[in-house]
């Protein structure tokens, strides 16, 4: 589609960018894999609420560092217990 905003095309160009910021919040190459995959799962899942002329990019990013996040925040709250079972601690 020439000259026509494809938001599978840009939200694909920035791909290398977000796992560029997957690795260095994360550290470790297979979770940075997965951050993108989530990060490009809820974008298209809400991409309605993206507004073409805006920013695309940073938009991306911001959903990739709350992801991270979130699942840090998830990942303190559980534990292994003597089966190596994780469990979820009540709060």
């Amino acid at each position: 589609m020439s000259g026509a905003y494809c938001f599978a095309d840009e939200i694909i160009a920035a791909t290398p960018s977000l796992r560029a910021f997957a690795l260095s919040l994360s550290g470790n190459g297979t979770t940075a894999n997965d951050l993108v995959q989530e990060t490009l799962l809820k974008a298209w899942a809400h991409q309605a609420s993206f507004d073409p002329g805006s920013n695309l990019k940073a938009w991306l990013f911001k959903i990739l560092r709350n992801t991270y996040f979130s699942q840090y925040r998830n990942a303190r709250r559980e534990f292994c217990d003597d089966g190596s079972i994780a469990a979820l601690v009540s709060v």
